[in-house]
């Protein structure tokens, strides 16, 4: 299969735990029971697993954990963990979840010799929570070789007793000698104040510095980063902390020759409706090579093997071209006080477009149209001159009780994304080289990557997925189509 995004079987999938070894890619990820959507049913998860050499061709192998039964600390559930290898031997630390226990959340281990059969330790759980952390959330061990201190880490997502309610979550840190007797430092690695829990933490090194990762879990949720010079910290923000968006979530990595491959899933919606609730475990986009620059912020964009695999050419027509282009067609529109746009259609579900964006004016926004109807409604990706931010944005945006009242939309449901699903801010020019956009679209998932530095990711249900467009406000801007190819 090409650019993994959920198992043959179709069961939704969620949290990646990405390893690397012998010259292959292994991504471990979780994946719910068919059929299901509500708690605790759903989370009754377990470990899936793929492979591949290129991070975009990928075999499918047996799941690697299923969970336990009766009395079992695992039997609600294997969630999230890591895997290390030692001596020959693979090392998979996991969360056991166990519903009406005193701890349903406990670190549990197996082992294998060829990471794809894997034995549960007789001795599990191997580590549970005490004070100062509370019973309930304790889980999604991350395992390390701490060489300068030389011994094993276990970063845990856990929360204080102690604080408010909603704020107190942390990243617990427990060491061990040998991976079989671990101690919980009684200080916590990481105590920001400012989430539920942070889950799915993960710690690496790239050039002189220490990158911490976790998914925030809160009102404002994404994969976030810190950075520090010690493992240690004390941890800062980085320019730009978030990967993604909130539907990006629980995204963990692992290392390639360049930096790092993240993977992250996009939430389903109940009923497939852009309305629907949002569900835990959807599919993964594609992988994402993440690399540090001098100063130590982080760069994401859509690896090249990934983009190889996209060779087989896609027929597209745009209403009124104004030039050719590498594919074919290139679009010139817009002037000053006014907006403009073209359609753009195109002959295929699942495609990789990339295009750039130059001008010699000023346009206040400008960008592209995701199946838009005959009134410009649905969603587009804006380039907002004014915010200095790239965003995608619902068009026509939810309204408050008053407004939808007055125009016709009695009855709307509020989405608790916002008008903007997504947003980074981001320096850029038109001038010269302008501004390079990939959009992959997979069915319902729509991945936007922009000057190999930012990504953007939402899933949309409605209207027809070849249906695109390009507009400018306020000012002109030529769009051309550089390459349009479906996998090959």
């Amino acid at each position: 299969m090409t650019v993994y995004r959920r198992p043959a079987s179709g069961v939704p999938a969620g949290d990646a735990i990405p390893f690397a070894s012998g010259g292959e890619y292994h991504l471990f990820h979780l994946g719910s029971p068919a059929g299901t959507v509500r708690y605790p049913e759903r989370v009754r998860t377990t470990w899936y697993h793929v492979r591949s050499r290129d991070l975009a061709t990928w075999e499918e192998l047996p799941p690697a954990l299923v969970p336990g039964s009766g009395d079992e600390p695992d039997a609600n559930g294997v969630w999230t963990g890591s895997l290390i290898e030692a001596s020959g031997i693979f090392h998979l630390f996991y969360t056991g979840h166990k519903l009406g226990s005193q701890s349903p959340q406990t670190i549990c281990h197996a082992t294998s010799r060829d990471l794809v059969t894997f034995e549960k330790d007789k001795a599990n759980p191997i580590v549970r929570p005490a004070p100062p952390f509370e019973e309930v959330d304790w889980r999604d061990p991350f395992v390390m070789w701490n060489a300068h201190e030389q011994c094993y880490w276990m970063l845990i997502a856990g929360r204080l007793q102690i604080g408010p309610r909603w704020r107190r979550g942390c990243i617990a840190l427990a060491t061990s000698p040998d991976l079989v007797t671990w101690s919980v430092e009684s200080d916590p690695l990481y105590a920001p104040m400012n989430t539920f829990c942070p889950e799915c933490p993960e710690l690496f090194q790239l050039g002189d510095r220490w990158y911490l990762v976790y998914s925030r879990f809160s009102e404002d949720a994404a994969t976030i980063c810190r950075v520090a010079d010690n493992p240690r910290g004390p941890w800062r923000v980085p320019e730009r902390e978030s990967f993604d968006g909130r539907r990006w979530y629980a995204s963990k990595s692992m290392p390639t020759p360049h930096g790092r491959a993240f993977f992250g899933w996009v939430h389903d919606r109940e009923g497939d409706t852009d309305t629907g609730a949002w569900l835990w475990g959807g599919d993964f986009t594609a992988a994402r090579e993440v690399t540090a620059t001098a100063s130590g912020d982080l760069r994401i964009r859509l690896p090249e093997q990934v983009k190889a695999a996209f060779t087989r050419p896609i027929a597209f027509a745009v209403s009124d071209p104004s030039a050719d282009a590498e594919e074919g067609l290139a679009v010139a529109l817009g002037a000053e006080g006014r907006f403009e746009w073209r359609r753009i259609e195109v002959s295929g579900q699942n495609f990789l477009l990339t295009a750039r964006f130059t001008s010699g004016g000023n346009p206040s926004t400008f960008g592209l149209l995701l199946r838009p109807d005959s009134d410009l409604g649905g969603h587009a990706i804006v380039f907002d001159r004014l915010r200095g931010s790239v965003s995608i944005v619902r068009w026509p945006p939810p309204l408050d009780t008053f407004w939808a009242d007055l125009v016709g939309r009695s009855g709307e449901t509020r989405e608790v994304d916002g008008p903007r699903v997504v947003e980074h801010f981001l320096e850029w020019s038109l001038d010269g080289s302008g501004v390079e956009c990939e959009l992959l679209v997979s069915g319902s998932v729509i991945e936007l990557y922009v000057n190999g530095t930012v990504a953007l990711s939402h899933r949309i249900y409605e209207g027809n997925p070849g249906s695109l467009g390009v507009f400018s406000e306020d000012g002109p801007v030529s769009f051309a189509i550089r390459r349009l190819r479906g996998e090959g």
